[in-house]
């Protein structure tokens, strides 16, 4: 667990008390400001980014274990000059990186799909729409009636002219 930065009971804040001590004997506005920055201060040195030799060792290691055992991570940190806890974040967050980057790629090739499909559903309906009866050159769907029924209708009504003259 990372210390607080923040806290003045531990023996390395010894600078931090002096800064302070020293804040006091000016006026209220440069306490402000002095207080502002020092945060700032503290927020930048907590915030650790890894050297681009350490990325890489470790970008070239999650190729060949991506789930790599404690003495795994153990022997790796003592070889870049990490703690193992964290190796073992980065590790965790490269994972949730790549399973990211796998959803994002899955899910804009099944939005692609789908726009296919819609498109060739579109088409679909259309030619429906403006489909043709052989016989009589009707529109195939009237009045709601399927184009079997339609056609039989056709036909059965040239049977009866031919019948009933």
């Amino acid at each position: 667990m990372l210390p607080d930065m923040n806290s003045t009971a531990s023996g390395g804040d010894e600078s931090q008390r002096k800064r302070n001590d020293g804040i006091d004997n000016k006026s209220s506005s440069e306490n402000l400001d002095n207080n502002s920055i020092n945060n700032q201060e503290l927020k930048r040195k907590r915030y650790h980014r890894h050297t681009p030799e350490q990325i890489q060792e470790m970008e070239a290691f999650f190729k060949q274990h991506p789930h790599p055992n404690h003495n795994q991570r153990k022997e790796l940190s003592d070889k870049l000059g990490l703690e193992p806890l964290q190796v073992k974040f980065w590790f965790q967050n490269k994972r949730t990186q790549l399973k990211t980057w796998h959803e994002h790629h899955k899910n804009s090739h099944f939005r692609n799909e789908n726009n296919e499909l819609r498109v060739e559903n579109m088409r679909c309906r259309e030619a429906l729409s403006n489909a043709r009866c052989r016989a009589c050159g009707r529109s195939i769907v009237v009045d709601g009636k399927s184009s079997n029924e339609h056609c039989l209708r056709v036909e059965n009504a040239q049977l009866r002219e031919q019948v009933n003259p």
